[in-house]
């Protein structure tokens, strides 16, 4: 089976952006290459070493997705994601192992998308996502100039 291409990123949900921001920077080298709003809270991606990727995840908004986990469950690894070859076919699959995959969204094509919720995911958000790696990388460098 290789639906699952890689291990894309590890997401952090954080109160202070800046603050987790200079740890991964100062601490662990990483790089700091995109910062986007998306769907009522942002995110920021970095790099680190030979292309991990690690993403802060925060809002503004107390009553947002983010700042709700964090009240129940402090800052830390938010969830993690995996690149798929085809979202379809892993929801498929998922379902055939008995889980119950959830906000599955494909209406975007660079970026189509399910979770498993922590009681399913060994205690963790696990996102799978479908996405053409070569856009992203041409929004990232065009954000960074």
């Amino acid at each position: 089976m290789d639906l699952v291409e890689k291990l894309d990123h590890v997401a952090f949900a954080v109160k202070d952006k800046e603050k987790a921001a200079a740890y991964l920077t100062n601490v662990l080298g990483a790089k700091e290459v995109f910062d986007m709003e998306w769907g009522g809270f942002r995110f920021t991606s970095f790099l680190l070493g030979s292309g991990s990727m690690l993403e802060l995840v925060y809002a503004a908004d107390p009553g947002s997705f983010v700042n709700r986990f964090i009240a129940k469950r402090g800052e830390g690894v938010h969830h993690l994601t995996f690149k798929v070859r085809d979202i379809d076919e892993m929801v498929a699959h998922l379902r055939s192992q008995g889980l119950n995959p959830f906000d599955i969204n494909t209406d975007n094509p660079l970026w189509k998308e399910c979770y498993i919720h922590p009681r399913e995911g060994l205690g963790t958000i696990i996102q799978y996502a479908e996405f053409p790696e070569d856009e992203w990388i041409k929004i990232w460098e065009q954000s960074s100039k």
